[in-house]
């Protein structure tokens, strides 16, 4: 980096590889230099954090909310930090993430689930496959809605799997958090991809971020299932119309295509709730998805 990090973090750990960035910072490897563990270590940028986006802690002091929450969290399927180091420039929360081992049908190393789908046969995940993913997924959005928790920017780049499909959501960036015993607030500004934005978001109209959040859940299915975004257009996502591409010889079952219907349900006040997208039938029996097409 070119840069004298932490004193604590730099006789610890070496760094290694860039694996991303984005709007607040960049996220890299780096290794114990005693335990010889490699972790992702996320740099976020003091500088780029907005003002609204800064909480206080009672131990740590002011924090980026990004950061804060990530130290509150506490689910199989959403990274953990245990740790956080700052300097003049950054805060860099550790261990951020352990990196993953190679998924047994990527032909390179791989670390977000985009990059693992683009690597398989036909650029998508079997059904099975698909169900065990969406399951875990599934179960990290129920508990951070409890928590009072909005990741509000879900996408196959900010989930991570290992060798057998266990999934952890990353980048908490675009996050929010509320009281839970309080009725949701309606948000105005954006926070997200646009690909997965819901139809009151593209209108510009105030939106929940928990419906918001479940019609996200409906594009990650099909991103997943055929490799695409189930809407060719803008147009076809305000009116909800679905558009698969399917494997010739494979049809996807129709309770498949039941909760993918039910969280793309273009009106907020009738689409799923994140409590029945859980309870789905389709989600049933997703113990194990390991294994080729």
């Amino acid at each position: 980096m070119g840069y004298s990090l932490h004193p604590s973090f730099a006789r610890n750990y070496q760094l290694c590889d860039e694996l991303g960035s984005g709007g607040y910072g960049f996220v890299m490897t780096a290794v114990h230099q005693i335990e010889q563990v490699e972790v992702a270590v996320k740099f976020v940028i003091k500088d780029k954090v907005p003002k609204e986006a800064w909480v206080t802690d009672e131990v740590f002091g002011r924090l980026p909310m990004e950061v804060m929450l990530l130290m509150m969290v506490n689910h199989g399927n959403i990274v953990k930090c245990l740790d956080v180091y700052e300097d003049e420039l950054y805060f860099y929360p550790l261990p951020f993430l352990d990196v993953p081992s190679r998924p047994q049908y990527c032909r390179r190393p791989s670390h977000d689930l985009f990059e693992c789908i683009e690597q398989t046969k036909h650029k998508r995940l079997s059904e099975k496959q698909a169900r065990y993913i969406m399951s875990q997924v599934v179960d990290a959005v129920h508990y951070l809605k409890n928590q009072g928790i909005s990741h509000r920017d879900i996408k196959d780049e900010n989930l991570v799997v290992d060798r057998d499909l266990r999934v952890k959501l990353i980048d908490f960036g675009s996050a929010t958090i509320v009281d839970p015993s309080f009725p949701r607030p309606y948000y105005k500004l954006f926070f997200g991809t646009t690909a997965y934005a819901s139809p009151e978001i593209l209108q510009k109209k105030p939106y929940q971020a928990e419906p918001a959040e479940v019609w996200t859940l409906g594009v990650l299915m099909s991103y997943l299932l055929t490799g695409m975004s189930p809407f060719p257009s803008e147009n076809d996502a305000l009116e909800g119309r679905i558009v698969l591409s399917e494997v010739p010889g494979k049809r996807l079952s129709k309770s498949c295509l039941h909760m993918m219907a039910r969280c793309l349900e273009p009106d907020p006040t009738r689409r799923a709730t994140i409590e029945e997208v859980r309870e789905h039938r389709w989600l049933r029996g997703s113990e194990s998805a390991v294994g080729r097409h």
